[in-house]
């Protein structure tokens, strides 16, 4: 039997992947791995996924596995911890890392799976009122923390993708405090200064008014059931037939195209690992692609703006940008590359790779992932590391 190009079998070895948690992943791959829970001031519970050696090193225990330099890693809009080990032990960041030597710790922002709240369901809309400022405030602040709590560790090491660069800025920004419990800062794909997206954003969010008009139908979240995330797929994303393959159109339409890098055996169960976010979190771009400001949420779309105190970085900051990148583009980052530059912190402004389409997803899930970007992210953390620790 045959759906979407796909064998019944076929079918059902993509669900069972996409079903698995990263904690599940992460075993299955060979590797140790714990869980870690930690509570936000506003009551948001975050689970933090650690992997404390890699597959070659025996699990150092007790005081001597406190020595180990640690590094946290947090994914983007839609993402969770598992957008860094869903590509395998030979290509994944997380995995390379834990296999270098290092102390691996995946974080989780409030609305992913791996997150509750010790009030409010996921079915009471007061859940869904945040945005990447509250990420910023609140959860990077307390998953440092856990990690500085459990390695016994003075400073550690922080890289974003996307998203998770957005939140940390805030961090740093708002509570600059937390400058001083982090050595350096790898913003993969900083989504800060967003002129690019202008006219995306007025038509969403100002013409259609899409959030508000979701939230009048019932929908909490940006948040698509699995069940009807599964059917889409099975239907609709083709494996292996690109002039066929609607996800594949959509997907390059907003990031950028990359036929090359793009894994016919991987996608569809990437997209099924799509996380919920809420609303605000897209009105929160949307806010500062408009204004053209990295600003506050506060006061709401149309509210003042508030510029973030990005002058209060103080650590080193090193900036990838992906040449094809249409969702945060150079030009954009180089912005934030001048600001940084001016206030003596900017470490390096690079790109991730020679590739000329290395698009926004890419990042995280291309084809070549390990070799085009991480084994020479690793070297480039080592250098770091040895640099400043």
């Amino acid at each position: 039997m045959m759906c979407a190009g796909l064998t019944m079998s076929e079918q059902q070895g993509i669900k069972e992947m996409a079903r698995k948690t990263v904690p599940q992943l992460i075993a299955s791959a060979g590797y140790p791995v714990e869980k870690h829970r930690v509570t936000t001031e506003d009551g948001y519970i975050l689970q933090l996924h650690r992997i404390p050696a890699g597959r070659r090193i025996a699990r150092r225990i007790g005081p001597s596995s406190k020595k180990k330099k640690a590094v946290l890693v947090v994914s983007g809009l839609l993402g969770s911890s598992g957008d860094f080990v869903i590509m395998g032990p030979e290509r994944s960041l997380a995995y390379l890392l834990a296999d270098e030597g290092y102390d691996v710790w995946l974080g989780n922002l409030r609305g992913d799976i791996y997150t509750s709240h010790t009030n409010y369901t996921r079915n009471n809309p007061k859940f869904w009122e945040y945005s990447f400022h509250e990420h910023g405030i609140y959860d990077l602040p307390a998953s440092i923390d856990k990690v500085l709590e459990v390695t016994g560790l003075p400073k550690i090491m922080y890289i974003g993708f996307s998203m998770g660069t957005t939140s940390f800025f805030i961090t740093l920004s708002e509570k600059p405090e937390y400058n001083d419990k982090v050595l350096a800062y790898m913003a993969l794909a900083p989504a800060v200064y967003m002129r690019n997206v202008k006219n995306t954003a007025e038509t969403l969010l100002l013409n259609w008014k899409l959030p508000d008009r979701m939230r009048e139908r019932g929908l909490l979240s940006a948040t698509i059931p699995r069940d009807l995330l599964e059917m889409f797929v099975t239907n609709m994303c083709y494996v292996k037939k690109p002039q066929m393959d609607v996800c594949t159109s959509f997907i390059y339409s907003v990031i950028g195209e990359d036929q090359e890098q793009y894994d016919w055996d991987m996608m569809a169960i990437i997209i099924m690992r799509l996380q919920p976010a809420s609303w605000r979190q897209l009105e929160h771009f949307g806010k500062i692609a408009l204004t053209d400001t990295f600003t506050s949420w506060e006061g709401g779309l149309k509210g003042a703006v508030k510029p973030y105190k990005l002058s209060n970085v103080k650590i080193p900051v090193s900036l990838f940008y992906g040449h094809n990148d249409r969702l945060t583009q150079k030009s954009q980052i180089m912005r934030l590359a001048d600001e940084l530059n001016a206030t003596g912190v900017l470490e390096d402004f690079l790109p991730a790779c020679d590739w000329p389409k290395f698009n926004h997803l890419d990042f995280v899930f291309a084809k070549d992932v390990g070799t085009l970007l991480n084994e020479k992210l690793v070297d480039y953390i080592g250098k770091m590391f040895s640099k400043y620790g």
